[in-house]
This record gives structure tokens, C-alpha cells and sequence, in this order.
């Protein structure tokens, strides 16, 4: 019984150069823009380390005449919409031990961190128009950092919240700095200095199978 498998629900948050920069915010503003659904896998090693797998699809979206923009911000007027597909690899760490073998009440706060593969719309933003455009298809990579608290009420499910806060390799999520081909049509912004980020923050219901540890004598 030291696999999980179960499902993620939350709402999504991005940081970049469109709206506001607040950095946790899921349910930010326009909850149908900006939500995440998925899958979630976990190898429980021992009582502190699991291995986990996941896949995630959201909607993130930013507005600058959303509240608690920069004023700046607000007097541009620009905004957009965007989609996430992920697939990550990574570990958590347990702060107390977790012994998912218990009847007893477990519980924890844990982090974690790994690696992840998305894809994402490459958007664009033509001179003198605010919203902006898809141009194409793009993928990427993207660096978790994952803090969450679990608890295990009953012998075979573990309920969790958590917040992921993914650091993509990508500046363009937001269409602030599309490729260098659309850069003569584009109207191009924004501090080059620091990559976008997309925030999941969420529940996670997971339910334990396999064979049970078994320590039988020769």
C-alpha cells in the first residue's frame, strides 16, 4: 500500500509583466480563467520521501486592469489568456514521519521539488491592440517548488493542500516577449531580467493501494 494515485483541483496564478504581481493568488480575479485540474501519482519510499508523477492541464490568464496592478500597468491595458499541459517528475520530503501502514491519524507538512515538461500558446500582442494572440505552438521546461500539508483521516485516502510554485523557462507566457520572428509586428514589453512563473495551488485526494508490507518469519 505504498502507492497513491488521485486528482488535483485548484486555482491557477501567474507572475510576469501583465496585470498584478501578487505572487500566491489561485483564485485570483476570474476563477474559469485561471483554474488546474490533473493527476497525481506518488511512490511513498519510507515515511519521510515519495517520488511523485503528475499531470496537470489549467487555464492562467492576467488582466493590467485587474485590482492591485501597478498603475503603469493599468494605463497600457493589456491582458491575455494562456494554457498549461504538464508533466512533472519529482520527490517530497516529509517533515515528521508519515507511516501510511498506520490505522492511527497521520499528518505532515512536506515540500518537494523536481522537474516538469509543459506546453504552452505562444502568444503576441500587434501594435495597438490589447488583448493578446496565439502564433503558434510551444513547450518548455519548468522547475517546482512544491509546499503542502497532508493528512491520512481514514486507512486508504490522504487529503492534501498544496501550492506549486513552477518556474518556467519560458518569458513569453504572457506574450510580453515573443520569438524573434514576430518581433518586428509585435508590440514587445516587459523586463527580460526574470522568466515567468505559474502557480497551482489546490487539494489533492489520493487513494492508497498495493500489497502491504508483509515481515513474516523464515
Amino acid at each position: 500500500q505504498n502507492n497513491e494515485i488521485g486528482v488535483f483541483i485548484g486555482g491557477s496564478n501567474y507572475i510576469g509583466d501583465v496585470g498584478p504581481t501578487t505572487y500566491i493568488h489561485p483564485f485570483s480575479y476570474n476563477l474559469p480563467t485561471n483554474a488546474v485540474a490533473g493527476i497525481i501519482y506518488r511512490k511513498n519510499l519510507n515515511e519521510r520521501i515519495a517520488l511523485r508523477a503528475k499531470f496537470n492541464y489549467a487555464k492562467i490568464g492576467s488582466s493590467d486592469n485587474w485590482p492591485k496592478t501597478a498603475e503603469y500597468r493599468k494605463q497600457r491595458g493589456k491582458y491575455f489568456k494562456n494554457r498549461i499541459v504538464e508533466f512533472g517528475l519529482g520527490i517530497d520530503f516529509n517533515f515528521v514521519d508519515f507511516d501510511i501502514y498506520s490505522s492511527s491519524f497521520q499528518m505532515s507538512p512536506y515540500i518537494g521539488t523536481g522537474i516538469s515538461f509543459f506546453e504552452y500558446d505562444p502568444l503576441k500582442y500587434e501594435i495597438g491592440n490589447a488583448e493578446a494572440i496565439q502564433y503558434g505552438d510551444a513547450s518548455d521546461l519548468s522547475f517546482p517548488i512544491t509546499i503542502g500539508y497532508k493528512i491520512k483521516p481514514f486507512n486508504s485516502f490522504i487529503i492534501a493542500f498544496e501550492i506549486n510554485a513552477n518556474y518556467s523557462n519560458s518569458d513569453n507566457l504572457d506574450g510580453s516577449f515573443p520569438g524573434q520572428k514576430q518581433m518586428a509586428s509585435s508590440d514587445y514589453f516587459g523586463s527580460t531580467l526574470s522568466k515567468d512563473w505559474y502557480v497551482f495551488s489546490g487539494i489533492t485526494l489520493t487513494y492508497l493501494f498495493g500489497n502491504k508490507k508483509c515481515y513474516c518469519p523464515n
